[in-house]
């Protein structure tokens, strides 16, 4: 048994997002967006993932002014982020495109 537990060690808890250091370190305001599961202008990627853990960040886009395009998806959230300088700038939610007509119809 005691090889078991040296093998495998033991479970470590599950951190909460109160414990995370996006979350410590945030302002007030993102704090609270946090607390509610929202994604909004202001926030870190890293807050934006503490935010929505069950959703995927996904970046598309790095240029050398350090301009990203982020996209989100999941838990009900389908979003583009553009973030500049480490913190988003504008939130753009994902629209689907409608099916091409074909022969004009």
């Amino acid at each position: 048994m005691a090889i078991g537990i040296l093998a495998f060690g033991c479970p470590s808890p599950k951190v909460t997002k109160y414990e995370t250091m996006a979350y410590k370190s945030a302002s007030p305001e993102n704090r609270l967006k946090i607390e509610q599961g929202k994604i909004d202008v202001g926030m870190s990627i890293e807050e934006c993932k503490v935010s929505c853990p069950g959703c995927q960040f996904l970046r598309k886009f790095t240029n050398m002014k350090e301009y990203e395009l982020w996209e989100v998806i999941g838990s009900g959230k389908d979003l583009y982020l553009h973030v500049q300088n480490g913190r988003i700038e504008k939130v753009a939610v994902k629209v689907a495109k409608p099916p091409r007509r074909l022969f004009g119809h």
